[in-house]
């Protein structure tokens, strides 16, 4: 419930009435031109109207009739004709923001984007009709399809997850610009939010292990976090979307966040391995923080057990104390192969702590690139891992952490409900949103203020006792109307899920591009191909130079236009491949100062082999006592698409009953003195004295208001917080379905 300030909230507790509202268009005042508006919000979902509180979204709507001004009609100044000069205002697409409230103070109600106007010639109205913040989720919703958990490299794993509903949706609202935690950096070419699944948003998850479903809010440095067992250590191999070279002046900027507060004794420490493949002989790059030392560690060298190669540590005995924050690592090369690093850390009061720089000059690096980032994490919390093409050393506070470059703007709930591959979807952003808190029992909305939440099914598991608002028949009520139906009844609830416990991925040949003749690339230049690929292959790997041809993930660029006599070259050309639906494009820029020469490439994705499919489940959940009153009444949920674990089945299931098993009044129409206050979600309590005879705490699950210049009207739809147990039937003796007496059919 909003906070209605020193002057709104007594006036609402006198009963004022006396109207105020306030609108703008694209940032203009509107309010005296206002002839009238009405505002429509509330949970949608798919259920009976009895159950819907348990699920749905919401996306409000609001009309608005607009007067001119000056002498000038309305479809004059703000029609579709109208000029530009005064008739952008009222374009679709403009921003819109209404509030309302008595006695001179309005709160902000809604805040969206205009989707349609009419002008009816000769009137002196323009009519507008103006949707949230989801307008701005219409874009195709895009998601990837990492194998990282279907699949391993050398690695046994317990339980892989790479997502989860939430991570989804999560991505899908960072896409549009809406964020819950620092967003990918623009020249970003790996990020894992790490908000309820290990999968990246930018980069591909190549392989799993250990125990990826442990997320948790609470200490999050921002909105979620991955926490890793105080026992043993987790790893998610990353191939980045594109694989910078070691010989330039570029540099690449590596970093997370963390808190190590609340966590059990023993060893704490965050590591990136990085693999640099250089023409045949690995290089490997290592990045380690110990919580516990207060040390920072670099090592390079050719041993894939990093402790052997040369390395530089840095100490810092502020990381022994635990709390939040956040690590990253400036790394350049010389043209020689000579790794140059900086760390930073940065504390959650701002500080930053600026280091000296470690050179690694002992064993210089090959000539080569990067083919894939480790992160190993022991018994500590991480949170948006990235790496970007950063060529010049971080030096101000936006620049190492990204402060004040973006805005808190939504809040999800616990990641629930692990998934082990991402679904293919279609539609917009909002429907594959929409989808998933259908399927979940969750509630997804934009609120008054323009911010998106997030809330699962747990949300309506307890019972309130005490309410955010007040409403009798002896003042603020003007209307109730009270249902109660038998489709509200759900006694044997039904959940349909994929098994995926023996799914696996194969890793084979997705696309072999070899062109009829070897294709140019002069310094600087870069030059684009294009595959299809079938929407049941994963995402494809980022392809690296190698010098043996028959490896995977393979480039084949040489020194020459000859295949016979010329030479693999590796460590020039930086690729970059992304997917978008059905298509796959992959760039080469030649970052050398020589030509070179592409001959072939062979792309790996993986795919489910044969047989080996998800297996069509169900868990189901029934309540005995409801079925003897009400007959089996049956509901099937189908979360097939979605749920993935026995355990997750069964939650929703339990939801599904725990709502259903007793009908549960649906207070509709009521209509109650005005309050701006009141948003979906709300707990009322409404005392009727004189018609109804009840007083009980209810759901606010849906709102309509409507305003003009002399008054406003504001209809509620509750959902009661409980229900009234089994029915007694008392002095009753219900008459059975046949007539005693009747002879049977012939």
């Amino acid at each position: 419930m909003k906070i209605g300030g020193p002057s709104l909230t007594p006036a609402l507790a006198k009963g004022e009435r006396t109207p105020t509202h306030a609108v703008r268009l694209g940032g203009v005042e509107f309010g005296p031109q206002v002839e009238s508006w009405s505002l429509d919000r509330s949970y949608g979902t798919d259920l009976p109207d009895a159950m819907r509180a348990y699920n749905g979204v919401s996306s409000t709507q609001v009309d608005l009739s607009v007067m001119g001004k000056g002498g000038q009609r309305a479809p004059a100044l703000y029609g579709p004709w109208a000029q530009r000069y005064t008739g952008d205002v009222a374009r679709p697409g403009q921003s819109v923001t209404l509030g309302w409230g008595v006695s001179g103070t309005a709160l902000d109600t809604f805040r969206g984007t205009l989707r349609s106007r009419s002008a009816e010639s000769g009137t002196d109205v323009v009519r507008m009709s103006a949707l949230d913040g989801a307008e701005r989720l219409r874009q195709p919703a895009e998601l990837p399809r990492p194998d990282g958990a279907l699949t391993h490299v050398g690695w046994e794993y317990t339980t892989p997850w790479c997502a989860s509903p939430v991570w989804i949706v999560d991505h899908l609202l960072r896409k549009a610009g809406i964020h819950t935690a620092p967003p990918p950096r623009p020249t970003a070419i790996l990020h894992a939010s790490m908000h309820g699944g290990a999968a990246a948003g930018i980069g591909t998850l190549r392989s799993l292990s250990g125990t990826w479903t442990q997320w948790s809010k609470t200490r999050a440095p921002h909105e979620s976090a991955f926490v890793a067992p105080a026992t043993g250590s987790c790893y998610a191999q990353y191939g980045p979307e594109l694989s910078p070279v070691n010989r330039r002046s570029d540099a690449t900027y590596r970093e997370f966040w963390t808190d190590t507060r609340d966590l059990p004794t023993g060893a704490k420490s965050v590591t990136l391995h990085e693999y640099w493949f250089c023409g045949g002989t690995p290089q490997y790059v290592t990045f380690v923080v110990d919580f516990v030392a207060g040390t920072l560690t670099a090592y390079s060298g050719q041993s894939a057990g990093w402790t052997n190669n040369q390395s530089v540590s840095w100490t810092l005995d502020r990381l022994k104390t635990a709390g939040k924050y956040h690590v990253g690592w400036w790394l350049s090369w010389s043209t020689t192969g000579v790794p140059t690093i900086y760390p930073y850390v940065t504390a959650e009061d701002g500080s930053t702590i600026d280091f000296n720089s470690g050179v690694l000059a002992t064993t210089p690096a090959p000539a080569g690139q990067l083919f894939a980032v480790e992160l190993i994490v022991t018994n500590a919390r991480v949170e948006g891992l990235q790496m970007s093409m950063m060529p010049s050393r971080p030096v101000t506070a936006d620049q190492k952490t990204q402060t004040g470059t973006w805005k808190r703007t939504a809040s999800l709930d616990t990641p629930r409900f692990p998934l082990r591959a991402i679904p293919d979807v279609s539609g917009s952003a909002w429907d594959v949103i929409t989808e998933l808190a259908r399927v979940t029992l969750s509630t997804a909305e934009f609120d008054s203020d323009g911010y998106f939440r997030w809330r699962d099914h747990t949300r309506w598991s307890t019972t309130p006792t005490t309410a955010d608002v007040e409403v009798t028949s002896a003042r603020e009520l003007a209307k109730l109307v009270i249902t109660e139906e038998i489709d509200a009844c759900r006694n044997y609830c039904s959940v349909k899920w994929n098994n995926w416990a023996s799914v696996t991925g194969v890793r084979s040949i997705a696309v072999t591009d070899k062109p009829p003749s070897p294709l140019p690339i002069q310094p600087g230049q870069t030059i684009t191909r294009t595959y299809p690929v079938d929407e049941n292959v994963y995402d494809v790997q980022t392809p690296v130079a190698w010098t043996d041809i028959a490896w995977g993930t393979v480039l084949d660029v040489r020194n020459s236009a000859n295949a016979t006599s010329g030479l693999l070259v590796s460590g020039a050309v930086e690729p970059r491949v992304t997917r978008s639906g059905g298509v796959v494009t992959m760039t080469l820029r030649n970052r050398s100062a020589a030509p070179v020469y592409f001959h072939q490439t062979v792309l790996q994705a993986a795919t489910l082999p044969q047989g080996r499919e998800p297996v069509p489940s169900i868990a189901a959940a029934s309540h005995s006592a409801s079925q003897s009153a009400y007959g089996v009444q049956t509901y099937e949920h189908d979360a097939a698409k979605w749920v993935m674990t026995r355990d997750g089945a069964s939650q929703l299931a339990s939801v599904l009953i725990a709502a259903g098993a007793y009908p549960v009044p649906l207070l509709q129409s009521v209509e109650i003195l005005p309050d701006p206050r009141i948003e979906l979600g709300d707990v009322v309590e409404l005392i009727d004295a004189s018609g109804a005879r009840l007083d009980t705490f209810a759901w606010v699950v849906g709102m309509k208001v409507s305003g003009s210049n002399q008054r406003v009207t504001q209809t509620l739809t509750l959902r009661g917080a409980s229900a009234r147990g089994a029915p007694l039937d008392s002095g009753l003796t219900p008459d059975p379905p046949t007539r005693p007496n009747a002879p049977p059919p012939p």
